[in-house]
């Protein structure tokens, strides 16, 4: 994995300092919107990469146990785990205002995903954010990375640039698996399994093809419409 795991990994330590000490202090905050999912009318357009069924199913034993310690909180399903490439169009209540230039968007898609090479991503540890407990993936190589410049690059001759990254730039390969939906009187326990699981191996997935969705802030498998698939060739 070598140099490639550096720089994401710095990002993750820092995430883990910082918010993990919210978590174990009892001051992480809680997701307002998910107890109200129905009216929260977010939506957005995001290029994502699924992991393989091997990363899933370990995902999968680890949120159990998540589950068992803290029930209340809130659970990805392992069909919408995803790693996302780039938003396209962030989610937010004004998505209706920026839907229409999304076929100007596909376009520029089209073009410079017919040219990319499939990427490898490593999962391994967990950290949490403020928000989210998240699975830290390490890209293998610098493939996603240049493909994450290549789309800023061909978006900004397009003069669509403006709207990508609005909300932070996309430069980690994580898996958000658990949001924190409800307060908890004792955080402790949910923050002494994440620390014993700082380096657990989830494995690692080749994603040879992206999918273009439409979906709500959380990528909701019921609410989810795969606009395009985009198969990834050596």
């Amino acid at each position: 994995m070598g140099t490639a795991l550096t720089e994401p990994r710095r990002m993750y330590e820092r995430l883990w300092r910082k918010s993990g000490g919210l978590l174990k202090s009892g001051r992480i905050p809680v997701d307002p919107w998910l107890r109200d999912k129905a009216g929260d009318d977010r939506r957005g357009v995001t290029l994502v990469a699924r992991p393989d069924a091997g990363v899933r199913k370990k995902v999968a034993i680890f949120s159990r146990a998540a589950t068992g310690i803290c029930p209340r909180q809130y659970f990805y399903k392992p069909s919408e785990l995803h790693v996302t490439v780039m938003a396209i169009i962030s989610g937010s209540e004004s998505w209706r205002c920026e839907i229409p230039r999304l076929p100007a968007c596909r376009e520029v898609l089209d073009r410079v995903l017919k040219n990319c090479n499939p990427f490898r991503v490593y999962f391994r540890g967990v950290t949490v954010s403020p928000d989210a407990v998240m699975i830290q993936g390490f890209p293998a190589d610098g493939t996603l990375s240049r493909l994450r410049d290549e789309l800023r690059d061909a978006f900004g001759k397009a003069g669509l640039g403006g709207n990508l990254d609005r909300r932070y730039k996309t430069v980690t390969a994580h898996l958000t698996v658990m949001r924190f939906s409800e307060p908890e009187a004792d955080w402790q326990p949910l923050f002494d399994f994440l620390q014993a699981n700082r380096e657990t191996d989830f494995g690692e997935t080749r994603f040879q093809s992206l999918q273009l969705i439409w979906s709500d802030w959380y990528a909701s498998a019921g609410l989810v419409r795969v606009l395009q698939k985009y198969p990834l060739k050596d």
